[in-house]
């Protein structure tokens, strides 16, 4: 019974981890382009910098010219006022199921402040991104 137990565990860990790590999300987005794929996760090693664009936005400028816009699932307070977030993982790479920390400015150094869970990445031009910044200028407006 022992023995049984333990297969069925692992089953089922592997039946749940399955799809984890996979670089693209593949529920709907079958018939995409592998170019605009949404990813689950993007290279740390890869990452030049990075720009908040508001409390729900956050473009991942890539070493090699390519650009990923992360929407995260909610807004994250005070995200677009502070513009530097730090972020923890035990991975290679970043992903969408890591968290993001916003960091204050307290004059002599960064003080934690509200943490975040990050969004898919997808793929995104200069074009998109140039139209992502003006449709967040005119809601402010």
């Amino acid at each position: 019974m022992c023995t049984k137990t333990v297969v069925y565990l692992v089953a089922l860990a592997l039946a749940c981890g399955a799809g984890y790590g996979d670089e693209t999300d593949t529920s709907g987005a079958e018939d995409l382009d592998e170019s605009v794929r949404p990813k689950h996760c993007v290279s740390l090693t890869r990452i030049d910098r990075t720009e908040v664009v508001d409390d729900q936005n956050i473009l991942f400028f890539m070493k090699g010219k390519q650009i990923y816009h992360n929407r995260l699932p909610h807004k994250c307070s005070g995200l677009s006022r502070r513009d530097t977030f730090m972020y923890r993982t035990s991975l290679n790479d970043l992903c969408n199921v890591d968290i993001i920390t916003v960091l204050d400015d307290i004059g002599f150094g960064f003080s934690p402040g509200i943490s975040c869970g990050l969004g898919m990445f997808y793929p995104t031009t200069q074009g998109q991104v140039a139209e992502l910044k003006a449709q967040l200028k005119r809601r402010k407006q």
